[in-house]
């Protein structure tokens, strides 16, 4: 194998500390110089780290993306001047057999020496913010429906109705008479009527008397209690949730122009633009093509093939996150009206399946997003009447 770097560092990175081996030799020599080093994860030793690499004349140092450990020791080593290289940890598996923080070092460093492993992206410090935002963002949400399902099996078990009548329980008239089953009050038609009224008056689609006969069940003290609890979580994570919104839109602020552009994409609106900010950032170049982009993002099938026989292989992992946000995004980029994208969609369904055809669209949002970020395009719709009349035009 051919050596694309002389001198390389392999780094296996714990909580407590990291290991570190050293590999220095040219390409004609056959056995490269070895050496081991460990450092822990304070501030103080990892500046040693760079300090003892400098001396060593390492020119490019790789780790793995072992959860948050290798954030702090990246962004310590980076100022150093090194090639600093991020690797999946699945795409590095050592050689079976007897495993230690040593033998992981070494294997990196191999590995960074011979130039065997793809870089992952690393966004800069204002996309990480950005990032570590709408990530918690999520987060919350889901915790939000974690707590409001506990609060439906509470009332499903205790045999009250209430969701039968009213959809969304958590807000308006559906949260004052959850307001009176917490408190245990003795509950009428009155005091339903007054729960039901806003300011426009009576707006619930169902009677009082079904309002009524849909809270007759046997909600324990304990039942209330624990309701309670639940509507009082769900309440500060709706608070907490506020301000995070409005810091994300602090945040976005530097990327206004791009983040309003890509709201005109049919589908994508402005939870969407925010996760495609956060994930991909403003600057695509460190991917080569969209292709690339789609692979990273996992929106592009992998290949298989042995014996002359090409088959075919499911999407990889990729970010979970922007993955998500997308297929989101096509689901409803497909229901639109007069779309390109949608008659994208359902030429595909024809031959396809839906959920194949629904990944294909999100890979093609995609690859729409990498050439507005490009190039600072905006979107132009490209209606199915437009397509056939460019496929009945002579070509000149």
């Amino acid at each position: 194998m051919e050596v694309v770097a002389e001198s390389v560092a392999g780094i296996d990175v714990h909580q407590k500390e990291i290991t570190v081996t050293v590999l220095i030799g040219s390409a004609e020599s056959a056995k490269p110089k070895k050496v081991h080093a460990r450092f822990q994860t304070v501030t103080f030793d990892l500046k040693a780290c760079g300090a003892w690499l400098k001396q060593q004349d390492v020119k490019q140092v790789l780790m793995e993306s072992t959860g948050q450990y290798w954030r702090p020791v990246w962004q310590i080593l980076e100022p150093f001047g090194f090639n600093m290289i991020l690797c999946n940890p699945r795409i590095i598996k050592n050689i079976p057999g007897k495993k230690t923080d040593q033998k992981d070092s070494e294997w990196l460093s191999e590995l960074a020496r011979y130039g065997l492993v793809s870089t992952s992206y690393v966004p800069p410090r204002q996309i990480q913010e950005l990032r570590e935002s709408t990530r918690l963002s999520k987060s919350i949400t889901q915790q939000m429906t974690r707590l409001k399902n506990q609060v439906h099996d509470i009332l499903q078990r205790s045999n009250i109705k209430l969701t039968t009548y009213v959809s969304d329980i958590f807000s308006g008239s559906g949260r004052r008479i959850l307001a009176l089953l917490e408190n245990g009050e003795v509950i009428n038609l009155a005091n339903i009527e007054q729960a039901g009224t806003g300011k426009r008056g009576y707006r619930l689609k169902a009677t009082p008397k079904q309002i009524l006969a849909s809270l007759d069940g046997a909600l324990s003290y304990n039942d209330r209690f624990l309701m309670a609890m639940n509507m009082n979580l769900l309440a500060s994570y709706q608070r907490e949730l506020i301000n995070l919104e409005s810091r994300i839109y602090e945040q976005l602020e530097a990327f206004s122009e791009l983040y309003h552009r890509l709201q005109a994409i049919p589908g994508v609106g402005e939870g969407t633009a925010q996760i495609i900010i956060a994930e991909i950032g403003s600057d695509v170049s460190p991917f080569p093509d969209a292709h690339h982009l789609a692979s990273w993002a996992g929106l592009c099938p992998g290949s298989y093939e042995s014996a002359g026989k090409k088959h075919g292989a499911h999407t990889l992992h990729g970010n979970k996150y922007l993955k998500t946000a997308l297929i989101t995004a096509a689901m409803a980029a497909k229901s639109t009206k007069q779309t390109g994208l949608r008659d994208f969609y359902w030429r595909l369904c024809s031959r396809m399946g839906k959920q194949k055809a629904n990944v294909a669209l999100a890979h093609k949002l995609l690859r729409i997003i990498y050439v507005m970020i490009q190039t600072g395009a905006t979107y132009q719709e490209y209606k199915k009447s437009q397509r056939t009349e460019d496929t009945l035009t002579p070509k000149i």
